[in-house]
């Protein structure tokens, strides 16, 4: 399914034949998982989750286990699980990127996608459709207490500073709006589409995907 913005005409023929691939990108906790559900609950969709197999790799049960085992960046192991999680993000999204499974796909991406390799976000972008849940830059404070309350495993590719006379929490509450708010900005130009999160959130299958296509320009002859 390559293509750089597909028509909703093609959208309509990758969805009959069961071959329409949608990525969905963005914030933590914007929505993803749940709407990549609801395709697979009421329209049939694959639900590839790259975190699962992110877990499986690393011998862990669940999400917490992988927050747990990655640590905050003041730890001294670190910097070498961020390098290995994100080596088997890299690993896991080029392969889904790429799989024909024999239904349309919803693939939900983690937070970090934006931090991966190019040529693994050129897969992504050339073979199936990115849709960007955006949450909007006025929700990016609930998400940041949203983290402390609740934290998720978080690839800080280099926005995490410390400095001389602060503690580990108050370098990471410097650092992590200044995260969210580039990685706001990278899912937006990752992104083949763009929706506002809370217009989709009690979106049924079908409103979900016409939604979608609407956000698609017609194939003008």
């Amino acid at each position: 399914m390559q293509n750089l913005l597909l028509t909703p005409e093609e959208f309509d023929t990758h969805a009959e034949n069961r071959t329409l691939r949608l990525s969905f990108i963005g914030m933590s906790n914007c929505g993803k998982s749940y709407r990549a559900k609801v395709l697979e609950r009421e329209k049939d969709f694959l639900w590839y989750r790259v975190d699962g197999d992110i877990q499986k790799a690393l011998g862990l049960a669940s999400e917490e286990g992988v927050a747990s085992w990655l640590g905050y960046p003041t730890s001294p192991t670190y910097p070498e699980r961020e390098r290995m999680y994100i080596g088997l993000e890299n690993k896991f999204t080029g392969q889904a990127a790429m799989q024909s499974p024999g239904k349309n796909l919803a693939f939900d991406t983690t937070g970090s996608v934006i931090h991966l390799e190019q040529y693994v976000l050129n897969l992504l972008r050339d073979n199936t459709l990115v849709v960007h849940l955006d949450v909007g830059d006025e929700s990016l404070e609930y998400l940041i207490e949203q983290f402390f309350r609740m934290p998720k495993p978080v690839a800080w590719s280099g926005y995490f500073a410390l400095e001389d006379g602060e503690s580990g929490e108050q370098a990471i509450r410097k650092s992590y709006p200044i995260l969210l708010k580039e990685r706001l900005k990278r899912y937006r130009a990752l992104a083949h589409i763009n929706i506002n999160a809370s217009d989709v959130r009690n979106m049924s299958g079908d409103e979900t995907l016409a939604l979608i296509r609407g956000k698609l320009k017609t194939n003008m002859i």
